[in-house]
């Protein structure tokens, strides 16, 4: 097969300041380049002037997107028509069996003119379908023309297809949910140890048997201050020896930080036992951050549609813990590879996290577990194989 995945208009593809939907393209279309297909990806701009470059055997498109419209209020109505625009000038050359969209069946509908033949799959990352006119009338309009083109509505979780099934009824029958993937050769356990260096590591174990990890935007709607809550009124009361560390950027786009994250950073400077670090786009050196934990929390209070840094921890032989918001409790097999606690919890958020680092027995045989449901249900293997059946099942329709 022929297949072009159509990335968003906000960040480039591959990935260089992060975004789960553009590692979701990375990463499924090298696995369907490994599988025997021609892949194509159209991207926007990386604003270093390549029109195109082919990386790792994918073929990737860039929509070169003008400075003057891509910031302030209106970039948010025309970036979208520019780039959807290019995306079809794209297609048009590509001449693919199936175009795969991502968040945007207002793009889907506008740009399929340039593969009319081309069967069209769309795949719901959020309950957002992102770039619109910020006009609902209108939007809703496009958005129901987009599904009606599509072959296949994918949501990456159930809670993400229900969504969509239940405010455009019209799309039933043609749902499906294909769970996000992860990489379980990047994100994986440490590698045992020679006997001759067991008795010498032991220091090292304690320490990380206390630490505590949170990785993703630090944002509001991310819930970090009920972590930073949990930490201080319950975890460090029981456990003085714990330690939380906080992994990512304040934002994606907006170059100033946030009050909120201006406020939480006074915090955590406030507590020696506490570290917020910066962001890495480096998938190893994210992997050995996990690697170095004994549980990862994600704790946030708004509908996840599943939550990639629940499977990368679980992926690195990480126990996790995670709110009941969205659908992160589909991320974790409950009580085997991680525990789930009501959102906005900070008391039993506290007593989750408790449970598994005072804990060391649990520890282990909840990070085993986490590693085998992980590859179990989220690998790349299993998830590039359920996307080649959806294709093959719409080029049949």
């Amino acid at each position: 097969m022929r297949i072009c995945h159509v990335g968003p208009e906000l960040l480039p593809v591959p990935p260089t300041r992060g975004g789960a939907i553009e590692r979701w393209i990375r990463d499924a279309a090298v696995r369907l380049h490994g599988r025997g297909h021609e892949v194509h990806v159209i991207a926007r701009d990386h604003g270093d002037g390549r029109k195109a470059d082919v990386i790792d055997g994918v073929h990737y498109h860039f929509v070169e997107i003008p400075s003057s419209i891509d910031s302030g209020v209106l970039s948010v109505m025309w970036r979208g028509l520019w780039h959807y625009n290019g995306v079809r000038h794209v297609l048009g050359g590509i001449a693919p069996d199936v175009v795969h969209h991502h968040s945007r069946p207002a793009g889907l509908w506008l740009s399929k003119g340039g593969a009319p033949r081309a069967k069209q799959v769309i795949s719901l990352h959020s309950m957002d379908y992102g770039w619109s006119f910020g006009y609902a009338r209108w939007d809703r309009r496009l958005f129901k023309r987009g599904f009606a083109a599509a072959t296949r509505v994918l949501g990456v979780s159930n809670f993400i297809r229900e969504h969509a099934e239940q405010r455009y009824p019209s799309v039933i029958g043609k749902t499906r949910t294909v769970y996000n993937g992860v990489d379980g050769t990047v994100f994986c356990p440490p590698s045992p140890e020679p006997p001759s260096l067991a008795g010498t590591s032991a220091s090292v174990g304690e320490t990380g048997s206390d630490l505590i990890l949170y990785v993703g935007r630090v944002e509001e709607r991310k819930g970090v201050h009920v972590l930073l809550d949990a930490f201080e009124q319950v975890i460090s009361q029981q456990r003085p020896r714990s330690r939380l560390r906080i992994v990512g950027p304040h934002s994606y786009w907006d170059a100033e930080p946030s009050p909120y994250y201006r406020a939480l950073r006074e915090r955590c400077a406030a507590n020696p036992r506490i570290e917020l670090r910066g962001p890495t786009y480096d998938d190893r050196e994210l992997a050995a951050i996990y690697r170095d934990a004994a549980v990862s929390v994600i704790p946030s209070v708004f509908p996840e549609a599943l939550g990639l840094t629940s499977l990368e921890a679980q992926a690195s032989g990480v126990p996790v813990v995670v709110s009941d918001a969205g659908a992160l409790p589909e991320s974790v097999d409950a009580g085997t590879s991680g525990l789930v606690f009501e959102n906005g919890s900070i008391g039993q958020l506290g007593e989750a996290v408790l449970s598994i680092i005072g804990n060391d027995e649990r520890r282990r045989t909840m990070g085993a577990a986490a590693r085998e449901w992980a590859m179990r249900t989220f690998s790349w293997d299993v998830i590039a194989a359920e996307l080649e059946r959806t294709y093959l099942e719409a080029l049949a329709q």
